[in-house]
């Protein structure tokens, strides 16, 4: 079934990139220039995903994406910002109000495109996969092992809870104390610099090199998230 993509931008020619781009990989577009009827347009058209530009000419999306997140119809659509706001304050804000992911310009279509696939498999509700298989990382859940390159890793039982759900959470931003609730159960006696250690001590073994992580990304000021290289 054609997924359907919202585009809520006003830089024309990047609407026109988008839309190319989007539409030549069978997604079913509709471009809007303003929040004016923003609102009005999701609700008709009942978008798989929407990519929304922070700075309009008639306001901010970040309030829109506040209003989305508060409406039952939309509080689960995955919500890309696409915007020239790349301080880490508003990365940060962007996230905390209910984005799913923040992405600065000029970024490369093709990997606005991975990112797009990643966060529609999430919200597809798919059945919970077996294994990953992705350029020489393999990672078996149910055998709770791990392989680069055909080499077997050493990976302690929270190592490989934290790489499981980190991978099977492709593309998704998490904070420290969020990770520290998912893996170690909110334990108040774990620190968040406790995650950061497992993070080094992951990047060490997953990555051809670790000071230039393909894998777990850091989100300044943020947390930790996993890609899958495009």
């Amino acid at each position: 079934m054609q997924k359907t993509i919202v585009v809520i931008e006003d830089d024309q020619d990047l609407c026109t990139l988008l839309e190319y781009n989007l539409s030549n990989n069978g997604y079913f577009v509709v471009m809007l220039h303003r929040l004016a009827g923003a609102l009005q347009t999701i609700r008709d058209h009942r978008p798989d995903l929407i990519l929304l530009d922070v700075m309009l000419p008639d306001g901010d999306g970040f309030d829109l994406c506040r209003r989305l997140r508060r409406n039952a119809a939309t509080t689960d659509t995955p919500i890309l910002f696409l915007t020239a706001r790349s301080q880490e304050l508003d990365r940060v804000m962007g996230l905390e109000i209910g984005g799913d992911d923040y992405i600065t310009k000029p970024f490369s279509p093709r990997e606005l495109l991975a990112r797009i696939r990643a966060h529609l498999r999430r919200s597809a509700g798919q059945a919970p996969r077996k294994a990953l298989a992705e350029h020489g990382l393999e990672i078996d859940y149910e055998a709770r092992k791990a392989r680069l390159h055909g080499s077997s890793l050493n990976l302690t039982a929270t190592e490989f809870a934290l790489l499981e759900f980190l991978a099977k959470n492709p593309g998704k931003a998490y904070t420290r104390q969020q990770l520290i609730a998912r893996i170690w159960n909110g334990r108040t006696y774990v620190a968040p610099r406790n995650v950061d250690v497992h993070i080094r001590r992951l990047r060490e073994q997953i990555e051809e090199e670790p000071k230039f992580p393909k894998w777990i990304q850091t989100v300044r000021g943020f947390g930790y998230r996993f890609e899958i290289p495009v």
